[in-house]
């Protein structure tokens, strides 16, 4: 009996808009407990709806009214939208425009994405009209990703939208939509061909990461590298040389040094991109830095790997075994590896450390290395190996000062409070 006492009390509601929403969502409520009270409910709704003088307010309320209608599962709603759509076209276009917007997303919500289309491609204003489109066709996708029974139906709804929306940047943006679910449906193939139909350069490149990081999840990445560096070309091609360096980077933080290594190398100032390209991978991923290093020439390596280590050396927690291996494996230069020798030192690697030094023939950076690792060795306490690490030093006058050093370093340790610098008697 509490639902007629309530549907009772609708009445004293003095605005008709809301009146006729309450009435609306008590149907709705009605009917999904299979109380036969809705049908009186939704009755009144629609009634008080048209009781409206406003006609905008009246088409708002009767959509609200529809929507509920959706939500109770009842067909009957598609036939007042229906009428809406009719009725409205004595309106002028901007206030129709806003109820067939409010029509296609109430639609929208309810999962009817062929009625969601016809209400927004009523829509007169382009770019609200573009707006709405792209919103159908965003669900549109996430359903493509969550279904597998309509994929078929929902790709063809898909490519649809796309024909519908005829401005930048909305239609770029639907292309990525449908790139996005030809990769849901692993067609690999057809995501890639589709950027070459971007028209604005900012959604390509964000396209093109995008298919990049999804091939490289799916760890097919490697199987597509020729046609998507293919397509990088024919972006390069369509937005310029300076989409060079942006495209580079998405194939270098996916893993894949040697096309972003041939994109760089046709640049005039490669050398400084390879550098900074180098730097920001350090940065912001430094797991993907080894694979882009491996890919590098001796030259580039000894020229990045340089910066890199130096970058390392001054923020050792950025460095990584795999990174310093890569450079150390990639060029001859000793000046590198005396700082690779440095970084292994700081991460008490003094084994791997004493190996590079004796591998150094440069007497001034060998007695560098060598001397760090004696250092180091003296604080742990092992004089001994400290001493041997320090006759490795070449430089006879070096090495003696440094043995010097460790003993009375050592002694001092050994005598705590005992040992001090002797300033003269006092008398």
């Amino acid at each position: 009996m509490i639902a007629k006492e309530v549907l009772a009390s609708v009445e004293v509601i003095p605005d008709p808009y809301i009146k006729s929403a309450t009435y609306a969502k008590i149907g709705e409520r009605l009917a999904k407990a299979k109380n036969n009270l809705y049908r009186t409910a939704f009755l009144r709704a629609v009634e008080t709806a048209k009781e409206i003088d406003d006609p905008v307010a009246m088409f708002r309320a009767l959509l609200s009214v529809g929507y509920s209608m959706g939500k109770a599962g009842l067909k009957s709603a598609k036939r007042i939208y229906l009428r809406v759509l009719e009725d409205s076209k004595m309106l002028p276009a901007p206030q129709r425009d806003m109820l067939m917007q409010s029509a296609a997303a109430y639609m929208l919500a309810l999962g009817e994405v062929n009625e969601a289309i016809t209400y927004a491609m009523e829509i007169e204003n382009r770019r609200v009209r573009n707006e709405m489109l792209l919103e159908i066709l965003r669900t549109n996708t996430r359903m493509i990703e969550k279904e597998r029974l309509k994929v078929a139906y929902r790709l063809r709804k898909s490519k649809l939208i796309v024909d519908y929306i005829d401005s930048e940047p909305h239609r770029s943006k639907a292309m990525l939509e449908l790139i996005k679910a030809y990769l849901f449906l692993e067609s690999y193939e057809n995501a890639i061909s589709l950027l070459r139909e971007i028209g604005v350069k900012d959604w390509a490149r964000q396209a093109f990461k995008e298919v990049a990081f999804y091939l490289k999840e799916k760890e097919v990445l490697g199987h597509y590298i020729d046609t998507l560096e293919a397509v990088a070309n024919d972006l390069i091609e369509k937005f310029g040389d300076d989409f060079t360096v942006e495209l580079a980077f998405v194939f270098a933080l996916s893993g894949e040094g040697t096309p972003a290594l041939d994109l760089i190398r046709g640049l005039d100032n490669r050398e400084a991109i390879l550098v900074e390209m180098a730097l920001e991978l350090l940065e912001r991923d430094h797991d993907v830095l080894p694979n882009f290093i491996s890919a590098m020439n001796e030259e580039e390596v000894a020229l990045a790997g340089k910066a890199v280590m130096n970058r390392i050396l001054e923020k050792p927690e950025r460095g990584s075994l795999a990174i310093v291996k890569a450079i150390g494996n990639g060029t001859t230069s000793e000046e590198v590896w005396a700082k690779i020798a440095r970084y292994y030192v700081i991460k008490g690697e003094l084994e791997g450390a004493v190996k590079i030094g004796n591998l150094i023939r440069d007497e001034r950076l060998r007695s560098i290395i060598m001397a760090d690792v004696a250092h180091h060795l003296v604080k742990r306490g092992d004089v001994e190996k400290a001493i041997d690490a320090a006759l490795e030093v070449r430089n006879p006058r070096f090495s003696s000062i440094l043995i010097s050093e460790i003993l009375i370093k050592a002694l001092e340790q050994e005598l705590p409070g005992r040992v001090r610098s002797w300033n003269g008697s006092r008398h």
